[in-house]
């Protein structure tokens, strides 16, 4: 009883000298690295098997940190090199047969996915599922592979059992690529030439991986206590545990929040306190890592990319776009229309972030919105059609309903994505599919393409060909379908009457609406239903013609299969292979459904019917 005494007060004392210090939660004296000076006193045996590289406490990061380190930055060399191969090689090498098969093949692997009806999931492409894969076998190699986990019994090794001091190492060295992957203004975007959107699975993954990693390294420390009988006096006494089961809890927050199932139904919510606990987070790691070997080095990695990241975006926000003013109006289809004069530069099918500075609407928080208008030479306007849903969007529609064409003040972070004009200009078939809110994603590439085509007028003459431009909508409202048909005739019906009845294209337009009218239909109507007809309307005017099709979803793979077969046909005829460009946007089973298709397609490209088939789509939630 005197002993444990005399060492509680022992421990209050040490406490004590640290909260004198100005720093309690951190050894004295802080250091940026702590000494690998190690005297080892076990016999020499013992120090042999302690001092093994693959088990050697002094050593640690050197060993796991850093390999994982390189192990991503190797991943994303790959990936940089290929996106240096595109840019810069020359058109008559990339029109090459090895060029063009090996592209075939790995769009097939960007393209194909998988889902499971029953859980409503769908993976993400298999080649992103294949990266998953090998970054899981290089963690759990690097985990589970040395041995032991547990140091032996027959001397002191050690406080840290060794597959907690890997594991923690490992988790530790994500942290500058979890935080990388986060932002907008993305560093490894730039690199690899993948939009932050399409990186934002990496993301995930990354965080679970981290947090599986963190798991591994705390359950061996209460397992090893509780042998020793003096779990309660570590929780007690050192900092370190504490400091560390704030950073787990928040980082199981985090993990469980960024669940899709869970992230998409309480996004409001999640947005808001996201930020607000990675903080918390990231400073009880920072205290319980406690410069530890070189530890620290990646917290200031950490920073360097974070803060530049945010300096990038937020000039571009306030100094080089600034203030902003956005007129909202509310559409028949439900849809609310956004619309922004500007200054700005945009490609067709990018997103910017936009940022209501009223009280009423999330002023600290920015949404993604998809620009649905094209970009002149002179003064555009920034236009978004957005579905109205809960929270910020929720509240436009109450805005817009109330007092039409009212105006917010808005800072716009952007623009994200998108296709270059140049990949617009050489496809010779455009295939345009969309769903729902969407829509405006389709006008956006009809205008451009009409817009780029226009240039490009005298070249296809010389080839004795004109090109092919194909839109699909598919919506179950009958006012939102409504809205749609009369926009996309207003703009082709000016594309023509402004390219003196040519511009450029043979389009056809195909509207699908799968819902019920809830009034107004005939009873002739609902004949044609029960004996299997669906009601279609045609209208043909100059040079596009428009099909609606009622209570009928789109074929998309039997579309796209057809399209590129008459790319095919085309390309004979003319003695040029066909570039065939799908652009994509909507719900996730229209997105997969295309991206298959796609996948399937590229046999054709591999067998030299078709030059290239591109496929560029654009989720509704990321």
């Amino acid at each position: 009883m005197a002993a444990a005494t005399k060492l509680n007060l022992a421990d209050r004392l040490i406490m004590d000298m640290k909260m004198s210090t100005g720093t309690p939660w951190l050894d004295q004296p802080v250091m940026l690295h702590s000494s690998r000076e190690d005297n080892c006193t076990l016999t020499d045996a013992q120090c042999r098997y302690r001092n093994y590289s693959w088990r050697y406490w002094y050593q640690a990061d050197h060993v796991y940190a850093l390999n994982t380190i390189y192990f991503m930055c190797a991943v994303i060399g790959i990936f940089t090199i290929s996106n240096l191969l595109v840019r810069l090689a020359p058109d008559r090498v990339k029109r090459t047969r090895p060029w063009r098969m090996f592209t075939s093949v790995s769009r097939y692997f960007s393209y194909r996915g998988y889902r499971s009806p029953a859980l409503r999931y769908w993976s993400p492409a298999l080649g992103v599922v294949i990266l998953g894969v090998l970054g899981a076998a290089f963690f759990f190699g690097m985990t589970l592979g040395p041995q032991p986990y547990y140091w032996p019994t027959d001397a002191s090794y050690g406080s840290s059992p060794p597959i907690a001091t890997r594991a923690g190492w490992m988790a530790l060295a994500l942290l500058p690529f979890v935080l990388a992957l986060s932002t907008k203004a993305n560093m490894i975007a730039v690199l690899t030439g993948i939009p932050h959107e399409k990186l934002q699975v990496f993301h995930h993954w990354t965080s679970y991986a981290m947090f599986v990693l963190a798991l591994i390294h705390t359950f061996p420390y209460i397992i090893y206590h509780i042998w020793k009988g003096d779990m309660m006096h570590q929780w007690k006494t050192s900092v370190a545990y504490w400091t560390g089961v704030v950073s787990l809890i928040s980082q199981t927050y985090l993990t469980l929040m960024s669940l899709p199932f869970i992230r998409n139904r309480f996004y409001e919510f999640f947005k808001a306190t996201h930020i607000l606990v990675a903080v918390v987070f990231v400073v009880f790691f920072f205290l319980h890592c406690d410069f530890r070997l070189s530890s620290w080095d990646y917290f200031i990695a950490s920073g360097a990319i974070y803060l530049s990241s945010l300096i990038v975006s937020h000039t571009r926000t306030y100094l080089l776009h600034g203030m902003h003013k956005a007129t909202l109006d509310l559409l028949p289809g439900g849809l609310i229309r956004v619309s922004v004069p500007s200054k700005m530069k945009w490609t067709p099918g990018q997103h910017v972030f936009v940022r209501f500075l009223t009280s009423d609407l999330h002023l600290l928080t920015a949404h993604p919105f998809t620009i649905s208008s094209a970009c002149t030479d002179t003064i555009s306007e920034l236009v978004f059609y957005i579905k109205p849903r809960g929270g910020v969007t929720g509240r436009l529609r109450a805005m817009a309903a109330q007092r039409p064409g009212c105006t917010k003040r808005i800072l716009v972070e952007g623009p994200y994505g998108g296709v270059s004009e140049p990949h617009m200009a050489q496809f010779d078939t455009i295939l345009v599919i969309a769903g729902g809110s969407g829509g405006g994603f389709s006008l956006a590439m009809v205008d451009e393409a009409l817009r780029v085509s226009g240039m490009e007028i005298a070249e296809q003459e010389k080839h004795n060909q004109r090109r092919n431009l194909q839109v699909v909508f598919s919506t179950r409202d009958h006012a939102m379908a409504d809205w749609y048909i009369e926009e996309i005739e207003r703009r082709l019906s000016e594309s023509t009457m402004l390219a003196s009845s040519d511009n450029g294209f043979e389009t056809s337009v195909s509207v699908h609406v799968t819902g019920q009218r809830e009034s107004g239909i005939s009873s002739s109507s609902e004949d044609d239903l029960k004996s299997g007809k669906v009601p279609r309307e045609i209208t043909t005017t100059g040079r596009f013609s428009l099909n609606v099709h009622r209570n009928a979803r789109p074929d998309l793979p039997g579309l796209l299969a057809r399209t590129v077969a008459m790319a095919h046909t085309q390309g004979t005829h003319v003695g040029r292979k066909q570039r065939v460009g799908v652009l994509v946007c909507g719900p996730a089973s229209m997105l997969h459904d295309t991206r298959n298709a796609a996948a399937v397609a590229q046999s054709r490209v591999f067998g030299g019917e078709i030059e290239e088939l591109y496929l560029h789509s654009e989720p509704f939630v990321w």
